[in-house]
């Protein structure tokens, strides 16, 4: 696929989850996939799988807000496989009632149209400082 097809297949799979669609994310996935988390925050680690992926890292950190954060595309960049989304939360709201906005750049390898990989930076220290139990 080219760099235009992937990033489009990508900007689709952002708009979809933006609107509470998370069953597109899924079904976007390779059956091999794989989620880094990079840091020392208790969600980060490299999961294989969609299921490892939210009963370890994404699970537990949205387990942790009373609002989920709504995420902004603020770029998208694209160069064969790979897609880079720079992207920023905004209502995210923690269980002790703090406001949650993280900042992301997410990479994401492709593979026939679906992804395959994923590699997420984001503010770690802000995850520990408030998602971080007690």
């Amino acid at each position: 696929m080219t760099s235009k097809e992937n990033k489009e297949i990508v900007r689709h799979i952002y708009e979809e989850v933006s609107k509470g669609n998370h069953q597109a994310f899924i079904d976007a996935v390779t059956e091999d996939f794989t989620f880094t988390l990079i840091g020392t925050t208790p969600f980060s680690g490299t999961f294989k799988g969609v299921q490892e992926m939210f009963e370890k890292s994404m699970g537990p950190v949205m387990s942790a807000l009373e609002t989920q954060p709504r995420l902004v595309v603020d770029r998208i960049i694209a160069d064969g496989d790979y897609v880079v989304v720079i992207d920023h939360g905004e209502g995210g709201v923690t269980k002790k009632g703090e406001n949650y906005n993280n900042t992301y750049c997410n990479v994401i390898r492709l593979q026939d149209g679906k992804i395959a990989e994923i590699t997420e930076y984001c503010d770690t220290a802000l995850v520990n400082l408030l998602l971080h139990k007690d």
